[in-house]
């Protein structure tokens, strides 16, 4: 599923950083825990790979962030997908927030929204690893990473879409301890401002999802992004609704 993919990506505060050669995972860990940010917005380069059908297809969009009274609300919109030779302009519009996924289809006017837990159970973070549909870890413990996976230092890729990414950026490969979706997720990061920019995770199946995200702002989220991360269900005159609660097993 799309959302297995998502990006894994971090940010940590501006501050001093050692050079890559002195750069250590866990040091690497403990600036992605000192992230303190309200909002992101990011271009993104999105690209999925399935190796069955030998087929890639290439997204490009907006990813949204917003963190409100605790609550942490992701956003991605998508406007354009190309697969082979063919370009078309296409809106696909996914919605997280800490009980809730939206899929939005805005051509065929289709709203599908999926609770994510129960009501008596706490929120999920959408971008903790190994906790939320998209695994773009941004402020998340060194502690809960390091409970869930193995963390190894990775250098950059130097082929596909991001070995466009600075020579500078740090790289981290993680291996889960148990059974789990993912063979491997590695993320990348700007050791200037510790901005997210680069994640690449194969899944069990063999999936490939690569994803890169540019002109990213911090802290500036204005009152039409804002609006995208609404999860309200629209008006059923005008849109096909399908609302999924979790199913709770019966004892």
């Amino acid at each position: 599923m799309l959302i297995q993919f998502f990006l894994t990506l971090v940010i940590s505060a501006i501050s001093s950083c050692p050079e890559n050669t002195k750069m250590t995972a866990e040091g690497a860990l403990d600036q992605i825990e000192s992230v303190q940010i309200t909002s992101l917005t990011a271009n993104i380069f999105y690209t999925r790979t399935d190796p069955i059908l030998d087929r890639r297809e290439i997204r490009t969009g907006r990813l949204l962030f917003q963190k409100s009274e605790g609550n942490r609300e992701a956003a991605i919109l998508f406007d354009t997908l190309i697969i082979g030779r063919r370009r078309e302009t296409k809106q696909k519009h996914y919605i997280f927030s800490g009980r809730w996924m939206a899929e939005v289809d805005h051509d065929k006017k289709q709203f599908i929204k999926r609770e994510l837990v129960r009501p008596d159970q706490d929120n999920i973070d959408p971008f903790e690893l190994g906790s939320g549909p998209i695994p773009l870890p941004i402020g998340q413990s060194k502690e809960s990473v390091l409970k869930k996976f193995v963390v190894t230092l990775i250098e950059k890729p130097t082929e596909g879409p991001l070995e466009k990414l600075d020579n500078t950026v740090v790289g981290l490969h993680l291996i889960p301890k148990t059974n789990d979706e993912w063979e491997y997720i590695n993320l990348f990061y700007d050791i200037k401002t510790w901005l997210p920019v680069g994640v690449e995770s194969v899944e069990i199946d063999g999936t490939k999802r690569v994803s890169r995200l540019s002109n990213m702002q911090i802290d500036i989220l204005s009152d039409e992004e804002a609006s995208f991360l609404n999860i309200a269900t629209p008006d059923p005159k005008i849109w096909s609704i399908d609302v999924q609660k979790l199913q709770v097993p019966t004892k």
